[in-house]
């Protein structure tokens, strides 16, 4: 299904990048910081949403990237397919690259329709996708010419439970801009806003407040460890339907005045820099991206041995994994990380480097740059600017 472009070297590849929604996430994330490092010469990029949570629109549009969205409220808008068929047709695409469940089985059958050359999916997820969606992604694997996952293990569940073949696979890990992780200047204003004085241990969770991400368990585990090491306080940055569950249980475990929920931030490596721990006590994950993001910041991490993370996390060289749901494990785990500030250092100097070693942002893009170019069959690298005047693409 792919095709070569027969036009003069003036012609861009205009890509449509298809999410459910523009909430601040880990995918949101990495297209917001990889799109505006493409070849602007070569590429043009589009983002479009299906659902009308548009949070993070407008950092798209500052960064020069033209955003739409479906407005598709509910699973029986019909109405949504017909606009995204009018939209590919309007802006003639070369490729339609779709994240997430619900884009990808939409975008696959609406851009075959609306003729889109080149079709790739994305899975960021493992174990998640219940019967009825796993039917759909395995009638429509066929209208791919790939799927894009960002772990090992990713690729080896699709493969396995979504029945994607393994030769449409396309492993392209995730990447960070690492210079913005170098903010320890702003460690004692960040601490001073939190309240907290220089000596308290902070632990830090980032992400969604919904009940795959175990942030039960890590406030009942927080719980624990905060009863044998008093001086410690645990903020939770994001925010979700379990906000006030969530809430409701710090109360009743009488650690209010050691938890702060900050909601939806947008000074992440502040943050980071702020923070003694990270803690990850998700019940699955595709690939964390918090994980890499905290090993950038130099911060010990301590998560659940789940889907992908111990790619990027090696237990006790970059950090510490544990069961998921034993909360006594992740417990103790934040039990010997507060106690040992040596441990501390170490845990997270080993993870600067691995961060530095494998997470770059140029990675990321210079693989996408490949599998865009290949399928495509415009194969000029995405760092060339040169003059194509006369070349055949």
């Amino acid at each position: 299904m792919t095709f070569s472009l027969n036009r003069n070297c003036n012609h861009k590849i205009k890509v449509l990048h298809l999410i459910t929604s523009l909430e601040v996430g880990g995918a949101q994330h990495g297209l917001l910081l990889g799109l505006p490092r493409f070849n602007p010469e070569k590429y043009e990029h589009i983002v479009c949403s299906l659902m009308d949570k548009m949070q993070m629109a407008e950092q798209f549009r500052q960064s020069g990237i033209e955003v739409h969205s479906l407005r598709i409220n509910k699973k029986t808008d019909l109405s949504g397919a017909l606009r995204l068929h009018s939209l590919l047709k309007r802006l003639r695409v070369d490729i339609l690259h779709t994240y997430l469940l619900h884009s990808n089985i939409i975008g696959r059958i609406i851009g075959r329709l609306a003729g889109v050359p080149t079709i790739i999916g994305s899975e960021r997820t493992i174990g998640q996708a219940g019967r009825w969606d796993r039917t759909l992604t395995k009638l429509t694997n066929p209208l791919t010419d790939a799927v894009e996952v960002n772990s090992q293990a990713g690729a080896d569940a699709i493969e396995q439970d979504l029945g994607v073949p393994k030769e449409k696979i396309e492993l392209v890990r995730s990447g960070l801009d690492l210079n913005t992780y170098s903010t320890t200047s702003v460690r004692p204003e960040m601490r001073a806003d939190l309240n907290l004085n220089q000596d308290q241990h902070l632990v830090l969770y980032i992400g969604r407040l919904r009940p795959v991400k175990g942030v039960e368990c890590g406030l009942r585990a927080f719980a624990i460890a905060n009863s044998i090491y008093p001086n410690t306080h645990m903020a939770l940055a994001g925010d979700g339907e379990q906000r006030g569950y969530l809430q409701k249980l710090v109360a009743d475990l009488d650690i209010r005045h050691r938890v702060t929920f900050l909601g939806i931030r947008k000074d992440l490596p502040n943050l980071l820099a702020a923070s003694d721990s990270v803690l990850m006590p998700s019940l699955t994950e595709g690939f964390p991206r918090t994980a890499i993001e905290a090993m950038a910041a130099g911060k010990p991490v301590i998560a659940t041995d789940v889907g992908g993370t111990s790619e990027a996390i090696i237990n006790g060289n970059t950090g510490i994994l544990v069961p998921p749901k034993d909360i006594n494990a992740m417990a103790k785990a934040l039990g010997e990380l507060i106690a040992d500030i040596n441990l501390q250092a170490r845990l997270g100097k080993a993870g600067m480097r691995r961060a530095q070693q494998n997470y770059p942002i140029e990675n990321y893009v210079k693989r996408l740059d490949g599998l865009y170019s290949r399928l495509s069959g415009f194969h000029k690298p995405y760092h060339d600017i040169e003059s194509r005047q006369d070349c055949v693409c």
